[in-house]
């Protein structure tokens, strides 16, 4: 884990970037907030963060895209995933395609900073985030 990790927030929901900002800024940890996969990507500085947690659906570019993105730039950043999307098929692609953890809204605060903890330390995601066979 770097020294000051950073994470970035990508959520098209203004309530759930600010109330996420909030939670990691109690916590001790940075982060900066973008409404959508266009903004971050736009901001040039990807590689900078040391963990996204992201929204699936949002317009322009949604997460999946993004996280595959990431991927095709050879970023190891951890992406977690935070929606409320609740279709298995789109879960088990996050998963299957690096997601380091799934979450469906609302996420208990603990919950998401054990998973944004073990992401930041390098860990491998918890067995119980990730469906059989991934």
């Amino acid at each position: 884990m770097s020294k000051n990790p950073v994470i970035a927030i990508v959520d098209d929901d203004r309530p759930v970037r600010e109330a996420l900002f909030d939670l990691l800024q109690v916590e001790g940890l940075s982060a900066r907030t973008f409404e959508n996969g266009v903004d971050f990507l736009a901001d040039g500085a990807v590689d900078r963060f040391d963990c996204v947690i992201t929204d699936v659906r949002m317009p322009g570019l949604d997460g999946l895209e993004l996280q595959r993105r990431l991927r095709m730039r050879g970023s190891p950043t951890p992406v977690i995933f935070i929606t409320s999307s609740v279709e298995d098929e789109t879960r088990v692609r996050a998963l299957r395609d690096g997601a380091f953890a799934w979450f469906t809204k609302p996420v208990a605060d603990e919950a998401l900073l054990t998973a944004l903890n073990a992401a930041l330390e390098g860990g491998a995601a918890a067995d119980t985030l990730k469906p059989p066979g991934i």
